[in-house]
This record gives structure tokens, C-alpha cells and sequence, in this order.
């Protein structure tokens, strides 16, 4: 699938739910009155998707695990035709229950979203989440063998920016991936200064360490990723705010109450459970998929939306 500006799309982020065990300061917004999209309507949406050029999905929030289909939706998306990839962003939580079943179910790789090496920081920014629940977590999924983890934070300035040293540390001596989000104000009036650009971070890093530039990711991740030629550790940087990567973004996103966004950050949403629950056939809903496509925005405009909720669009 090939959007008005020529991109190829080929990465779906599904959000399979709205609902989250913790309540992180930057996305804290009720859950949808549409309620969520079923199980099999999750699985034809893919189906379509991976008939239109679909190879990743990501399977996404609110957080993923709290769905107690989970490991279903896995297993069903793992098998459908053309998907080669299925990997999850998750806080962690309640891996250390489900990490060995997601595999099994065809899980390919997991992104944990952990702001904070600081228990009580931790505990502060997730209003009341257990840090030593989520480590363990990440313990299991590599018990488990997923093949691919990284730990994603999200920087937000004055909260948690001096810990890049500390995540550099952890990336060192667990030999997982860090990376680095720069925090993006989703409501008119937020504090600008919650964002940190990333070469701030960058420098502070290279004050204590040679920093080698790595190859960006076969798929087309947004993250700029550099070793640490000291530990060996990889770093990443996700830099949305101070330099955009709309130029090669390659996906979509479907929210949890079947609503299909161009971009997480302008809009340009399209319904698919209207169309699922009025009979729209396959050919219908792969229309569906084109006219979000070419919604995509050639850049984001941050502030088109007075609000936006993170746990709503998958963010």
C-alpha cells in the first residue's frame, strides 16, 4: 500500500484496548463509551491488512496485557497470511505470567515502556506501579526467549531526564536496547518545557562515553541508534519533537474502538466498526485502509486536536 506521497505502508499499530493497571502522569483520560473492537473483528481487520502489504503489527493500549484475550489475538494475528512480524508494547506488568504463552502464540518481539530505574520515582510517575514487578517481567519475556526487548522511556524534563546515565547503565549490563522518547505535549497549554530534546540527552551521554552511530532498523523504526563503545550498549533516541521523521513513516494505527488514524499526532481518522457492524465486505474495508493511507500528513501538525488521549490511539 503506497500513500498520496509515495510512502509504503507497511506497519499496523493495534491498540486491543484502552484500559491500563497504571495511571502514568501523560495519559490518564477515561476509556471510550464505544467500547472495544471483538476479537474477530480485530482478526479480519488484519486479515485485510495483510492483504493490502501489512507485514508488522504491534499490538498495543492502554496496556495490551490487561485484555484477557490476549494470547488469543496474538496467536490468531501471528497466523494470518503476509504478517511477518508480531511484536507488543507493554509496561511490563504481567509478563512475568504471560511472557512464555505470548511466545508461544507467535510473539516475535516486546518494547517495555519503564520511565524510571527509581522505584519510588517509578512508583510516582505510574501512580502506584510496582518496579520490581515490571524488571521481572523483563526477566521472563528473555526466560521465555522472545527474541527481541527494548525498554522504551519517555523522557519528560524535570520528572526523569537525569536518568539517561542510569538507562545507559541497565543497557550495559542486561544487553537490551534503551531507548530514549521525547515527550510530546498532547493538550493545549501543557508545559513546552516537559519536552527535552534529544540531543541534550545525546550530549550528556557522550560526556561519559564514545558514542559509535548505528544503522537504523530494517523496518523503518523511527529510533537513531548509537553503541556505547565502552559497555557495548545500544541506545536509541525517538525524536518526533525536535526532528520529525514523517518523511519515512510507514504506518497506521488502529484505535481500540475501531477508529483507524493517519497519524498519531493530526488525526485523519477513519471508522472501521461502523463499516464491520454494517456488513462492509473485505473489498470495503480495504478502501478503508487506502483513505487512511492517504490522510497521512506529509508532517504532523502537533496541536490540530485540543486533545488527545495516548491510551486512546495506542500512542
Amino acid at each position: 500500500m503506497i500513500d498520496r506521497l509515495g510512502r509504503k505502508v507497511t506497519y499496523l499499530r493495534v491498540s486491543v484496548t484502552d484500559r491500563c493497571n497504571f495511571r502514568c502522569t501523560y495519559c490518564t483520560l477515561p476509556a471510550s463509551p464505544r467500547g472495544l473492537l471483538t476479537v474477530e473483528e480485530l482478526d479480519r481487520i488484519v486479515r485485510v491488512a495483510g492483504s493490502l502489504g501489512i507485514v508488522k503489527i504491534r499490538l498495543t493500549g492502554g496496556e495490551p496485557t490487561v485484555r484477557r484475550e490476549i494470547v488469543e489475538i496474538t496467536r490468531r494475528t501471528a497466523r494470518v497470511p503476509g504478517i511477518r512480524e508480531v511484536v507488543m508494547t507493554s509496561n511490563g506488568s504481567r509478563l512475568r505470567d504471560l511472557a512464555r504463552p505470548l511466545k508461544e502464540a507467535g510473539l516475535k518481539g516486546i518494547n517495555v515502556s519503564l520511565d524510571s530505574l527509581d522505584p519510588e520515582r517509578f512508583r510516582t510517575l505510574t501512580h502506584g506501579g510496582d518496579l520490581a514487578a515490571v524488571l521481572d517481567g523483563i526477566e521472563a519475556a528473555r526466560e521465555a526467549g522472545i527474541e527481541r526487548i527494548k525498554v522504551n522511556a519517555v523522557v519528560v524534563g524535570g520528572m526523569n531526564d537525569d536518568e539517561v546515565l542510569a538507562f545507559a547503565d541497565f543497557a550495559g549490563k542486561t544487553g537490551i536496547e534503551a531507548r530514549f522518547i521525547e515527550y510530546m505535549p498532547t493538550r493545549r497549554g501543557e508545559a513546552r518545557g516537559w519536552t527535552v530534546p534529544y540531543t541534550v540527552l545525546l550530549d550528556r551521554l557522550a560526556e561519559s562515553f564514545t558514542l559509535s552511530p548505528l544503522q537504523a532498523y530494517a523496518d523503518g523504526g523511527p529510533a537513531e541508534r548509537f553503541r556505547i563503545e565502552e559497555t557495548g550498549a545500544v541506545v536509541g533516541f525517538i525524536h518526533a519533537m525536535s526532528n520529525p521523521f514523517c518523511e519515512r513513516c510507514n504506518r497506521l494505527r488502529v484505535t481500540p474502538d475501531g477508529r483507524i488514524r493517519s497519524c498519531l499526532l493530526t488525526g485523519g481518522e477513519v471508522d472501521f466498526m461502523a463499516a464491520l457492524r454494517s456488513g462492509a465486505g473485505d473489498e470495503e474495508i480495504a478502501s478503508l485502509f487506502r483513505k487512511a493511507g492517504d490522510l497521512k500528513p506529509a508532517v504532523y501538525e502537533l496541536h490540530r486536536l485540543d486533545e488527545l488521549d495516548m491510551r486512546a490511539v495506542g500512542g
